[in-house]
C-alpha cells in the first residue's frame, strides 16, 4: 500500500513537472496567432487526470513539430489523437490501425512514400507527422472545413465527396465521430 501511494505521488509529481516543462517550452517557442503557451495550458490543464496530462505532454513535441510543418491547428491534432488513441502511442485498432493517430497500414505506407520516408506507424514522431500530413491534405481538399476534413480522416475523402454529391450529408456514424473530435478540440482550446 505504501509503495502504491509513493508511486501515485511520484506519478503526480512527474505529471506536474511535465506540465511545467511543456508550458515553459511552449512559452519560449512564441509564434503568431494564439500563443503556444495558451495552447499548452489548454492541452494539459482542465479536467485531465494526472496520467492523461502526462501522456498528452509526452506527445506535444511531435504535435508542435507537425502543426508547424503542415499548418494545422495543434489543438485539432490533439483532438484527433485524443479520439483515436487517448494518447497511447502503442494503441492498436480494428483492422490494424496503429499508434497515436490510428493510421491504417496501407495509409501509413502511402503517406510514408509521399513524405519520402519509411513507414513506422508505431513511431510517435512519424505517426503524428504522417497523420497531420493527411489531415492537412483533407483540410485542403475540403476548402478548410474542419468538419469535412475530420469526416474524411475517419471515413475517407471519397465517401465524403460521395455524400456531398448525393446531398445526403454525413451519416450518423460520421456525425458522431466529427462531434467527438470537435468536443475534444473545444476541450483543448480551453472552451
Amino acid at each position: 500500500m505504501v509503495v502504491r501511494r509513493h508511486r501515485a505521488i511520484a506519478s503526480a509529481t512527474l505529471a506536474s513537472f511535465l506540465l511545467l516543462l511543456t508550458a515553459a517550452a511552449c512559452a519560449s517557442a512564441g509564434g503568431k496567432g494564439k500563443s503556444s503557451s495558451t495552447t499548452a495550458a489548454a492541452e494539459i490543464g482542465g479536467s485531465w487526470t494526472p496520467a492523461e496530462r502526462a501522456r498528452i505532454a509526452q506527445a506535444q513535441p511531435h504535435v508542435r513539430d507537425a502543426a508547424r510543418r503542415y499548418g494545422v491547428d495543434p489543438n485539432l491534432i490533439n483532438a484527433v489523437i485524443w479520439v483515436e488513441s487517448k494518447f497511447d502511442p502503442k494503441a492498436r485498432g480494428p483492422g490494424g490501425a496503429a499508434g497515436y493517430m490510428q493510421l491504417m497500414p496501407s495509409t501509413a505506407k502511402g503517406l510514408a512514400k509521399q513524405m519520402g520516408e519509411t513507414s513506422r506507424p508505431y513511431n510517435p514522431d512519424f505517426n503524428v507527422r504522417a497523420g497531420t500530413y493527411y489531415l492537412s491534405a483533407m483540410l485542403g481538399k475540403f476548402d478548410g472545413s474542419e468538419r469535412l476534413a475530420i469526416a474524411a480522416y475517419n471515413a475517407g475523402p471519397g465517401n465524403v465527396k460521395k455524400w456531398q454529391k448525393a446531398g445526403t450529408g454525413l451519416p450518423k456514424t460520421s456525425q458522431r465521430y466529427v462531434a467527438s473530435v470537435m468536443e475534444a478540440k473545444a476541450r483543448f482550446d480551453g472552451r
